[in-house]
């Protein structure tokens, strides 16, 4: 399940790897047999525009896209992302939330280029991260990492993948003390022959840890840690005639494991987020079709301890990308619709397991928006967002397109 909106390295590679067998990962809704959990009216709840108001990004808000987005607290959340400069450049972007307003950093590429996927942020003083630079002599992408020490962006060394493999990291998640993880897929020649990738930081370097991955061809696009010093990584491995299947697997800090996750024959399924809220409570998204291609739906899958099992949601023609807390015992998802000129939506459950579609900002600051990446804001201030969600409007309005970012349950300063 690609995420249509990607242009540069990332998008090119991904959306090719992914979506390069129409039926494989253009995906329709598989509902979970027998009695399942309350499903509230696909009718949007709140009004349109109530909820999730857009915000100015740092800008110059042309031309860019925000892909990750993380949270430490009310005055402290990072974007990441790129913006296409004025020689048609693609440089990485990275903005700081500071309790009032989103600023511009300076972050450095790498040969002049980058575009970063995926941030994570440990404290004020330790922020991380991923994406790839286009290395245009070898017609390759190569990883790349950034720090922040909380007064510059730096670059740090990834593993080297052979010369003619291409490589993304697209998730991150914390470890076991001052560990942290990426996850993503190296492909040849940047679309052919994807297999996962996972890398470790451990306080000095950069290494590649095997991860368990299927002899077939397959990618990681979600990374969570459970709490307790396990981590989930989810995305997609595709069968012997191209077939995409949902898959997961499971690290204890040292080694990965497969985890079987539910697949319907026939159909085309792959994950694109996680978020674990304890061990025993893990839920994943992405997307499901038929064979052809049509009717993509949601596909929410939830992990009790002992198996994953799929979740009924409501029924709305689209995707999910990422997933969070809600700090209450429930979730929210977001992801892009096929069927709306502004395609973001967002899904929540409740804690006592009842889902409701919620819709974007409306009017023009929300015109075309699609969300990539969702995160909560821990200790949330009253009349400030409880989350936060990016993307941009490349996938409606095409050129320019703009940053997105929204901020749930505030009353943000507009677009």
């Amino acid at each position: 399940m690609a995420r249509a909106a990607r242009r540069g390295a990332a998008g090119r590679a991904t959306r090719a790897v992914r979506g390069r067998r129409a039926g494989a990962l253009v995906l329709g809704l598989v509902c979970a047999a027998g009695a399942g959990p309350a499903v509230a009216a696909p009718e949007p709840e709140p009004r349109a525009g109530a909820a999730w108001p857009a915000w100015h990004a740092a800008g110059p808000e042309r031309n860019e896209e925000l892909r990750g987005v993380t949270a430490r607290g009310p005055g402290d959340a990072w974007a990441v992302g790129y913006r296409e400069n004025a020689a048609g450049v693609d440089v990485p972007v990275a903005e700081h939330f500071d309790g009032t307003a989103w600023h511009a950093t300076t972050v450095p590429g790498h040969a002049g280029n980058g575009e970063l996927d995926a941030v994570l942020a440990r404290g004020r003083a330790d922020v991380w991260a991923v994406g790839s630079w286009d290395d245009a002599p070898a017609r390759q992408d190569r990883a790349l990492a950034r720090h922040w020490d909380g007064a510059r962006w730096r670059e740090v060394p990834l593993p080297a993948e052979p010369a003619r493999r291409s490589a993304y990291p697209l998730a991150l998640a914390a470890g076991r003390g001052g560990e942290v993880w990426a996850v993503g897929v190296t492909a040849e020649d940047r679309v052919a022959a994807p297999r996962p990738l996972a890398y470790r930081w451990d306080g000095e370097r950069w290494a590649s840890v095997p991860p368990a991955g299927p002899e077939d061809e397959a990618l990681l696009s979600g990374l969570a840690a459970d709490g307790a010093g396990g981590l989930w990584a989810v995305g997609v491995a595709y069968g012997e005639q191209g077939e995409g299947r949902p898959l997961a697997e499971h690290g204890d800090g040292a080694v990965w494991r497969s985890v079987p996750a539910p697949h319907t024959a026939g159909r085309g399924e792959a994950l694109d987020g996680v978020t674990a809220l304890a061990p025993d409570d893990v839920w994943a998204v992405g997307a499901s079709s038929p064979p052809d291609g049509t009717g993509t739906r949601p596909l929410v899958l939830h992990w009790d301890g002992a198996a994953w099992t799929r979740e009924e949601v409501p029924d709305v023609p689209g995707q999910l990308h990422a997933v969070t807390g809600d700090g209450a015992g429930g979730v929210w998802a977001v992801g892009e619709r096929e069927d709306a000129a502004t395609p973001a939506f967002s899904l929540h459950r409740d804690a006592h397991g009842t889902w409701r579609l919620v819709p974007p900002a409306d009017g023009a600051a929300g015109e075309g928006a699609s969300f990539f990446d969702v995160t909560r804001v821990p200790g949330a201030s009253p009349g400030g967002p409880a989350l936060w969600a990016v993307g941009s409007t490349l996938p409606r309005l095409d050129p320019p397109w703009r940053p997105v970012v929204q901020g749930y349950g505030a009353r943000g300063p507009g677009a």
